[in-house]
């Protein structure tokens, strides 16, 4: 990425330079002055003014000679000469924009520290925890740090703790088949059932930064939890409903005994 910025620096300095050149060279060879002793017929004034105005102005100049003798005329041009340098500039420009704009893009992406469009984190997940021996990967992470050099992140919860080297090589081997080279590897020891395998991190954070974190488990437990005591809400209520019922039925039938 260095390099592309110095090409892209060398390119607008080159462009720059050619275009000085071209310019002088067609206002030395193409361009045709007017000189002090002649009458200037300059053409490209016009631009802005009507075409008896400017007839008036070379008339004007002519009648204000001092000797009134015939002079030679001479005439400027030709008039696109004069509109080649800024065109030139403008080109240059959009050349220099559309060479920079994905250079400074991919540099925002790396300090935004996103993950890079060639890898599908969805996918290394899988294959992650498709591996012998493990039980669960969470906190993976994975970013670019400057060019081509990619760093990754992870968490694995092993069973084995005698099999984590193993697991550690198939790991690495997984990050290196993906272009991540630079990997750390948190090895987390616990026994795990089949059915928690997204549980929380062994290594939990204080519960001030729990919030804080990219990859909060809470927030995953917070609806089974809630329906839990939706549940339990239900069954308390139908047992009140149904003890209400029977203390009615008592007293209804302890008054038609008192009747009778």
């Amino acid at each position: 990425m260095n390099m592309r910025g110095v090409f892209l620096h060398v390119l607008g300095d080159a462009l720059g330079s050619v275009i000085v050149v071209v310019n002088a060279l067609i206002f030395t060879f193409v361009w045709t002055p007017c000189h002090t002793d002649e009458i200037c017929f300059n053409p490209c004034r016009s631009s802005h003014m009507t075409e008896q105005q400017h007839v008036n102005t070379t008339v004007l100049s002519i009648s204000k000679t001092p000797d009134r003798m015939p002079r030679k005329v001479s005439v400027a041009g030709p008039c696109w000469v004069l509109y080649l340098d800024p065109t030139l500039c403008v080109i240059m420009v959009c050349i220099l924009l559309y060479t920079t704009f994905p250079l400074l893009k991919e540099s925002a992406l790396i300090l935004l520290q996103t993950v890079p469009k060639q890898i599908d984190m969805h996918k290394l997940n899988r294959k992650l925890r498709s591996l012998d021996g493990v039980t669960a990967v969470h906190d993976l992470h994975i970013w670019q740090l400057a060019g081509s050099r990619i760093i990754a992140t992870a968490h694995i919860k092993c069973a084995d703790p005698a099999a984590y080297m193993g697991i550690a090589k198939r790991v690495k081997d997984i990050f290196h088949d993906e272009g991540i080279h630079a990997t750390t590897v948190q090895p987390e020891f616990s026994p795990v059932s089949e059915g928690a395998a997204d549980s929380q991190c062994e290594l939990s954070c204080r519960s001030q930064c729990k919030p804080k974190l990219c990859c909060n488990p809470n927030k995953r437990a917070a609806k089974p939890e809630v329906e839990s005591t939706k549940s339990k809400e239900k069954s308390c209520s139908h047992t009140v409903g149904q003890a209400d019922q029977k203390e009615v039925e008592n007293a209804v039938h302890t008054e038609m005994e008192s009747t009778v």
